[in-house]
């Protein structure tokens, strides 16, 4: 007689699993949402609003007494443009689909790996992979959704005849591939765990 080593989940843990669904499914509208509304921005060429990044560029803003210029030091700002390169239309649509799709996919693994959960499947192949996809949709997407978004600032920039701009710095961010990082290291432990169910299945 093998051992049962299947994981059968509370009350309060399908509450919590149900949960993490709800809120899911409202980021996945909400992401969709935004992604149209962003889109019906860029897509007409005119008055296209791009957020670009700057490196401690300074600047005069009217904050003082009587509304007096103050210098300050910027790190971001919002360029609106027109005109621009179909080429560049393109990049921007494709960095605002390319996030979306991003976010898209790591709600639906996030709610394919509750299900299971709630059928008492806690370490199985099919969420480890789960795992591993969402840590891959999160390094594609990052760099992908980056790079077309710098090339839509560069020519934005260009747009406005600015010349400073260092594509080199763009909007790059660490801390989604530290989150794949760590979601590497759970499938990691998935793949454990897998080997020990294995194991303790075997037994008599």
């Amino acid at each position: 007689m093998q051992l049962d080593t299947t994981v059968r989940p509370t009350r309060s843990d399908r509450a919590d699993l149900w949960t993490v669904i709800v809120v899911g499914a409202v980021v996945a509208a909400a992401t969709i949402g935004f992604a149209v509304v962003r889109l019906s921005g860029i897509l007409p060429n005119s008055a296209v609003e791009v957020l670009v990044p700057f490196v401690d560029t300074p600047a005069s803003v009217p904050i003082g007494p009587d509304g007096a210029l103050v210098p300050v030091a910027i790190d971001q700002g919002v360029l609106t443009v027109s005109n621009l390169s179909g080429f560049v239309i393109a990049s921007l649509a494709l960095a605002v689909l390319i996030d979306a799709l991003m976010v898209l996919t790591i709600v639906a693994c996030l709610g394919l790996l509750c299900r299971n959960l709630m059928r008492g499947r806690a370490f199985s192949r099919t969420n480890r992979r789960l795992v591993i996809t969402t840590s891959v949709a999160i390094v594609v997407g990052t760099a992908l959704g980056g790079l077309f978004q710098t090339i839509g600032v560069n020519g934005a920039f260009a747009a406005v005849g600015y010349s400073g701009y260092d594509s080199v710095v763009g909007t790059a961010s660490l801390a989604p591939y530290f989150v794949a990082t760590a979601l590497a290291a759970v499938a990691l432990a998935f793949k454990a765990g897998e080997r020990l169910q294995r194991e303790a299945e075997g037994l008599v």
